[in-house]
């Protein structure tokens, strides 16, 4: 039996995807707000999810809170540092 290996990775160039819920601005389409299990102006407040079914689900959530702004309410993919 052969030991398969795997390809070195170098810490300092690998990168994890983070997910983000955002509201846009209907005219501008610039993000206006962010999930943190309800809505903030912050973006060093939101909620970061590494999933994006999870942040779907966030976003389904608030579409169906809010449906007048459902078409607004994105999830956005960020590249987050390990």
């Amino acid at each position: 039996m052969r030991r398969i290996k795997s390809p070195r990775h170098n810490r300092r160039e690998a990168s994890v995807t983070a997910y983000l819920v955002t509201l846009r601005d209907r005219e501008t389409q610039t993000v206006v707000g962010y999930y943190n299990g309800a809505w903030t102006t912050d973006q060093r407040r939101a909620l970061t999810l590494r999933w994006r079914e999870a942040a779907e689900a966030h976003a389904a959530r608030m579409r169906d809170c809010c449906p007048r702004n459902a078409d607004v309410i994105k999830v956005e993919e960020i590249a987050a540092a390990d």
